[in-house]
């Protein structure tokens, strides 16, 4: 027997692109996987994330579309000393200034390597804070965001955030597989790994009665330690309903592969959203 296809290769996706186009099949393809990937680098290293961008071009002009979310390290009522003040007189690291000087920055390269007149950049910032997530949940996962635990945890107060978007629907899978590649590479000397696995979970756990999405489901497997017995494990999580073989409904689906110090990890990700009712007026005659 021939070899089942998956049913999400089936499945229509979100085009990156959107208007008409003069470039040749593989040209296309290459102009916009570069320009995705340019426009994701920017983020390296920061708590903000690039959700659907959208790519258009029409008469030598570009105009890249996209969502940013800014994610907060602390409380937005958090009191602050005058020393405190003093000693961050530098720009910090993760800053909204650092992104939008590496935005910048790529729209130059970009209008270089399309060899266009002019590229437009538009973005939609997300602002979040601690705050906004509901008290029931972040009492939950109190132990996580202690002072004592920050720098255990030192990714519990943003990704508490990310959660919640993701779970209302406002933040895509990619920003999700993002958020996992970067702390599972960073997690695996004294098996941390497995502190930031109980953390995903009770974190979705906490907010599963919010949700305004059908189903989440992650799967994570690889070489999480240094055993050679039993090499690869794996780790799955799912909440809600996931009809992965139903066509008809609406899937993102998101896979990646990261490198870690034992080996290679593959993450998967499916989030499944509910399906728009429209209704039609008929008038009875």
């Amino acid at each position: 027997m021939a070899q089942k296809a998956h049913p999400t290769i089936l499945r229509p996706k979100n085009n990156l692109y959107q208007g008409c186009t003069h470039w040749d099949e593989p040209r296309f393809y290459f102009i916009l996987s570069t320009i995705q990937k340019l426009m994701e680098s920017c983020c390296l290293g920061t708590t903000h994330y690039l959700d659907k961008i959208q790519v258009s071009r029409h008469l030598g002009l570009i105009l890249i579309e996209a969502n940013l979310i800014h994610l907060h390290f602390r409380s937005k009522r958090r009191l602050k000393s005058r020393r405190y003040k003093e000693n961050q007189l530098k720009s910090k690291k993760q800053s909204w200034t650092i992104v939008a000087c590496r935005l910048q920055g790529a729209t130059k390269l970009i209008q270089k390597f399309t060899g266009t007149k002019k590229v437009t950049l538009r973005i939609n910032r997300l602002k979040t804070y601690t705050r906004s997530v509901p008290k029931p949940a972040r009492r939950q996962m109190a132990y996580f965001t202690k002072s004592f635990n920050h720098i255990r945890y030192d990714y519990a107060r943003y990704g508490m955030q990310l959660m919640y978007l993701l779970i209302k629907n406002k933040a895509s899978a990619a920003s999700l597989t993002r958020f996992l590649k970067q702390n599972i590479c960073s997690r695996q000397r004294r098996k941390r790994h497995y502190q930031f696995l109980t953390y995903i979970k009770q974190g979705f756990q906490a907010l599963q009665e919010y949700k305004e999405i059908q189903g989440l489901k992650i799967q994570i497997k690889g070489r999480f330690t240094h055993k050679a017995k039993g090499r690869s494990r794996i780790w799955k999580y799912q909440m809600g309903q996931m009809p992965i073989s139903q066509l008809n409904k609406t899937i993102q689906a998101e896979y990646t592969q990261t490198q870690t110090g034992y080996g290679s990890v593959g993450l998967k990700i499916w989030i499944c959203n509910w399906e728009k009712k429209t209704t039609n007026n008929v008038n009875a005659t």
